[in-house]
């Protein structure tokens, strides 16, 4: 299964932040991914390396959401909090797929990951964007 690399490509979108702007909400956001930029190297196959980058997402989501954006970005905000959702979600099937000796499961679980985390890819660099203006 290709499981890790929507693994990292979370793990990317932390580490690469709001980034340019020094502004106040690009701080802050980078300040907000940092529970999926503390995963490094550590990220496995098993299932509870997935239900770990689940919970770190979750957090990461929850401290996104106390955030302000600038005006013009909120829409962009609000769209990468529900990717988030879904990426949690998905993870967490990952995870209970893992834990199940069904390949069609844990296939099926896998793509639903790679769909979702491709999601937030888009939807952080549309934040992004609407943050550089």
């Amino acid at each position: 299964m290709r499981l890790r690399s929507a693994a990292a490509l979370l793990v990317l979108l932390a580490v690469a932040g709001c980034g340019g702007d020094e502004s106040s909400f690009s701080q802050d956001y980078n300040r907000a991914v940092r529970p999926l930029s503390r995963l490094g190297e550590h990220i496995g196959t098993k299932p509870s390396s997935f239900d770990a980058l689940a919970r770190r997402t979750r957090e990461t989501r929850q401290n996104l959401s106390t955030l302000d954006p600038p005006d013009g970005a909120q829409d962009e905000l609000k769209a990468l909090l529900t990717r988030l959702d879904a990426v949690t979600a998905d993870l967490r099937g990952v995870a209970k797929a893992a834990r199940g000796n069904d390949v069609v499961d844990q296939r099926k679980a896998a793509r639903a990951l790679l769909r979702s985390s491709n999601a937030v890819e888009q939807a952080e660099t549309r934040l992004k964007r609407a943050v550089e203006g």
